[in-house]
């Protein structure tokens, strides 16, 4: 019996597996809701001017209202008139410490770009703090409106530097102490004007090294033959010629009539005919001389970054670059012109017939050996 219960039980057909249930289907998940995207905002370089303005005008309120500039004075290239516009306009008030350009390059370079959002130093030395990454990479609105050469950025670092505007080396003359106006350099070499020569130092400021590069056009037709020019002021010097060399601008001694014969930018020297109420005659000296751009740039971490590209923004791309031309100073933007009052009281424009524009690389790679060679010439200490 039980081998045939064997037999049946393996003859059954095989037991059809149960299938497994099948695994329960998870609960959907209640649908997200569909995230908002933000309001689409453009990149600030995308924005137009009058974007951009409003945009860093009102992020510029967060800021403090002040403004930290190295090397702005107001009694330089009308940067009174400009700041007190800019702070009619937006209520920021200008924090400025008077400096040299080789002490802002230096300062800065210590300082990382910390301490300061703006600054004006020569455009060799701002596209050497370019360089070394100190500026910051922000490029205004009228970029492209700007001429070759006098704006930069650096391939490696980015950083961006710029040239607000120009002008022409020349001398002003106090005229009730200088009975023989001197209308070259040549003549300067002459007794009567025993210490009455004023001049900047070239190792703290551009405008020195760029005095030092005219003197030399003048006596050797070549601006970065800093040598003959250097050879030159040690001849002034030697004979007692001139009164004072300055680490900074300073318009007291001229006022004061310590000095008579004064050398600076044709800018700053037509301004200062008009205002410090000095008879004076402006020269632009007939053996030649040079022209030059003054630089401007924003700090790589500049306290008040907002306000400093709102700043830059009006300086370049807004009434900054009229400003300038109602004090003088020659935009540097080709399509903004002085106005026809002012213009009118340059010197003619046959003064203007030997000047030559300087090369900001020619002047970067002889700076440091001309100011060596100016001060063994002169006896500086």
């Amino acid at each position: 019996m039980i081998l045939v219960a064997l037999l049946l039980a393996a003859c059954a057909p095989a037991a059809t597996p149960t299938p497994a249930p099948a695994p329960a289907s998870p609960t959907p998940a209640p649908a997200s809701p569909t995230p908002v995207p933000p309001t689409p905002t453009k990149a600030l370089e995308q924005m137009s001017y009058e974007e951009r303005i409003a945009f860093l005008a009102e992020k510029a309120k967060a800021e403090g209202g002040v403004i930290n500039s190295y090397g702005m004075p107001e009694i330089w290239a009308n940067y009174g008139g400009i700041y007190a516009e800019f702070k009619k306009r937006f209520g920021i008030t200008q924090q400025d410490i008077d400096m040299g350009s080789s002490v802002v390059l230096a300062r800065m370079t210590e300082e990382n770009a910390s301490k300061n959002d703006v600054a004006d130093l020569k455009p060799a030395f701002a596209a050497e703090l370019a360089k070394r990454g100190l500026t910051a990479d922000y490029k205004v609105s009228c970029w492209d409106k700007l001429p070759e050469g006098q704006k930069g950025q650096d391939p490696n670092t980015k950083s961006v530097w710029y040239v607000g505007y120009k002008g022409t080396l020349g001398w002003i003359v106090n005229t009730n102490l200088v009975k023989k106006i001197p209308r070259s350099w040549k003549e300067l070499e002459n007794p009567e004007y025993k210490n009455m020569i004023a001049y900047l130092d070239p190792r703290a400021t551009g405008t020195g090294v760029n005095t030092v590069e005219a003197a030399a056009y003048a006596v050797s037709g070549d601006p970065y033959n800093y040598k003959a020019g250097a050879e030159f002021l040690g001849r002034l010097h030697k004979m007692g010629l001139v009164a004072t060399v300055d680490p900074k601008v300073t318009v007291d001694k001229f006022q004061r009539g310590e000095v008579g014969i004064l050398i600076n930018f044709d800018y700053n020297l037509l301004k200062w005919k008009e205002e410090l109420g000095v008879p004076s005659e402006v020269v632009i000296p007939a053996d030649g001389t040079i022209a030059s751009g003054g630089g401007v740039i924003i700090a790589k971490n500049a306290p008040h970054p907002y306000t400093a590209r709102l700043f830059m923004e009006f300086l370049l791309c807004g009434d900054g670059q009229k400003l300038y031309a109602q004090g003088f100073v020659t935009p540097i933007r080709p399509d903004v012109e002085l106005p026809p009052e002012v213009a009118a009281k340059f010197p003619p424009k046959e003064a203007y017939a030997k000047v030559v524009m300087i090369d900001y690389a020619k002047d970067a790679a002889i700076s440091e050996d001309l100011k060596k060679a100016w001060a063994e010439a002169t006896g500086a200490p």
